[in-house]
């Protein structure tokens, strides 16, 4: 059986039907993971592989030593076919964007072919200058697109114009929607024509499981929208045979979510978002905007570093970033970064987190968790966990609003320990377990300590966890100012201590070997914020306002390099833009 992208394939174009088979019976099925990589540049080429579904990414280095080629490539494009026939080593490294499928064939076998049918030699010459004329045009770009199928059952078709204004509000790149009077055909090429101009292309659909099947192997994401139980269930027969990716479900309303249980196990559809339907328009704002950050992959994580009092610096962060109309989707934070992120996930502001930051750390408690030499001992324990009790109200990461990460170190296994489970508390206590303070905290046989020994910027795991876009913050930075900025609301910093204690001396050293890594692992950021402070010391809680107004500082600083990637969701001037129209 000849596979359908076998006879469109453009380097095997003018084949006949008796030619196309012969090719057909000596390929094979294969399949890559996201991420996975199908060739890299300098390897033997010992095979090619034919797109059938997904996507993929083509990278091939300039001899000029400026930057790389770049090229996404999909249903019909043949890999390594160059490089197969000359007999030269790959020319290019490819990689799978999202789930891939092929058909692979041996370098050998197409040498052969190539001999018996020439035309496919006429054919490589042309689809190689083409796609060497398309990849000089994209590498002058900064990214390509990517097209979204945004599908709607009947209930929920009349939000789908407001959705795609709150999409463009959001993305600081072009959003275009298609006209729903292309056809199939001309939608999915329109869409590659706008995705390769850097633009986010929706193309609305309905919820019809035939089309949405084709769609999950021909565009990068589908994301469908369900308001009724009769909906979901529609969702159920979408074939899985074909799908390179998942289906992606938002489902509004109770009826909706209850039906979801009659899904088959091996359903491809998978919740990214359960919302409350109200009256008239039946998505709530927070839900709105939610998903236009979900489209335009705009999605806002913060990772939050360690540094002890320094911590105060998030809040200034979190000030600028509230003041600016954004909003956080994904939080993590290690040591007291982690204190700052718990608060921000379980749905506090700025400024009742700043209120609680400084009821947890006032003048008594901050005695009683440093009275020795070497910390408060098991009385700075016992202050330590009733404060963190009180401050997280004993709430769970079950409880919170958006994904939380609370970063600690596993002493016994000498890896990093992301917790996102349990009362937060608990994890909050090994976040702050710092090293000759506080002893490690013991669970299920493993001693987890302070993230800063391996991890003092969770910028990966938040990654993780899914958001789009990461505004990293460390606090230990190794630029300092020589003296806090003067002003009316700053007052000077008291002089730094003649004598510095042995803990003193040990947790400066430690801070000092982590510069470097506290600053690579903030690195993974979009966009990276680094307070300057001028000398203070990570006990120095009585200095909150001013590292507040160096976060402050730094944030603004790079509130710009911010904008550019994302903008807030702005739902008034979504809904003006929705009566302006604009589709394509």
């Amino acid at each position: 059986m000849i596979h359908p992208a076998l006879a469109r394939a453009a380097l095997f174009e003018g084949l006949d039907s008796s030619e196309l088979q012969a090719l057909a019976d000596r390929m094979r099925p294969r399949s890559f993971a996201a991420g996975e990589h199908l060739c890299r540049a300098g390897e033997a080429s010992v095979k090619i592989w034919l797109i059938t579904g997904g996507l993929v990414h083509w990278r091939a280095p300039t001899t000029e030593g400026a930057d790389e080629l770049q090229l996404r490539l999909r249903k019909g494009d043949v890999i390594g076919a160059q490089d197969a026939i000359t007999g030269e080593l790959r020319s290019a490294t490819v990689v799978a964007g999202i789930a891939t499928s092929t058909l692979e064939l041996d370098s050998e076998d197409l040498v052969d072919l190539a001999r018996r049918f020439p035309q496919i030699l006429i054919n490589l010459v042309r689809t190689q200058r083409e796609r060497l004329s398309r990849a000089n045009a994209r590498s002058a770009e900064v990214q390509r697109g990517e097209e979204i199928a945004l599908v709607a059952g009947a209930s929920l078709q009349g939000a789908v114009s407001r959705v795609v204004a709150a999409a463009r509000v959001a993305s600081a790149r072009p959003v275009t929607f298609l006209d729903r009077g292309l056809s199939f055909a001309g939608a999915l090429t329109a869409a590659d024509e706008f995705a390769a101009r850097s633009s986010t292309v929706l193309i609305p659909g309905d919820l019809d499981p035939r089309t949405i099947a084709v769609l999950l192997d021909e565009v990068d994401r589908v994301v469908a929208l369900v308001g009724t139980a009769e909906e979901a269930e529609r969702l159920g027969k979408v074939s899985t045979a074909a799908a390179s990716h998942r289906l992606e479900v938002v489902l509004v309303g109770d009826e909706a979510l209850g039906a979801r249980r009659d899904w088959p196990a091996d359903s491809m559809a998978s919740v990214v978002r359960t919302c409350a339907r109200q009256e008239g328009f039946p998505l709530l704002d927070a839900d709105l905007a939610w998903l236009a950050r979900h489209l335009t992959r705009t999605k806002l994580g913060l990772a939050l570093g360690a540094g002890g009092a320094k911590g105060y610096a998030h809040v200034g962060v979190l000030q600028v970033l509230e003041e600016s109309g954004y909003v956080v989707d994904y939080a993590g934070g290690s040591s007291i970064g982690g204190f700052v992120a718990s608060h921000l996930a379980l749905g506090h502001g700025a400024a009742a987190i700043e209120a609680r930051f400084r009821a947890a750390f006032d003048a008594e408690t901050v005695t009683s968790l440093f009275s020795t030499p070497f910390g408060g001992g098991s009385t700075g324990v016992d202050v330590l966990t009733q404060m963190l009790r009180e401050a997280t109200e004993e709430r769970s990461f079950s409880d919170t609003m958006i994904p939380l990460i609370i970063m600690a170190v596993d002493l016994t296994d000498r890896v990093p320990a992301p917790q996102r489970e349990g009362p937060l508390w608990e994890a909050l206590l090994a976040a702050l377990a710092v090293a000759g303070v506080f002893p490690p905290r013991e669970r299920d046989g493993h001693r987890l300590v302070d993230g800063l020994a391996l991890v003092p910027v969770p910028t990966a795991s938040v990654v993780e966890d899914g958001a789009d876009l990461v505004v990293s913050v460390n606090l230990m930075g190794a630029e300092t100012l020589e003296r806090w900025p003067e002003g009316p609301e700053l007052e000077a910093a008291p002089p730094r201590r003649g004598r510095r204690g042995m803990l003193d001396t040990l947790l400066e050293v430690m801070d000092l070997s982590q510069l470097d890594t506290s600053a690579r692992h903030a690195a993974l950021g979009d966009v990276v914020i680094t307070p300057r402070f001028a000398p203070a010391d990570w006990r120095d809680f009585n200095l909150a306002d001013l590292f507040l107004a160096a976060g402050r500082a730094a944030a603004l600083e790079q509130l710009p390099a911010l904008q550019v990637l994302a903008r807030p969701v702005d739902l008034d001037k979504a809904r003006r833009m929705e009566d302006i129209g604009g589709f394509v």
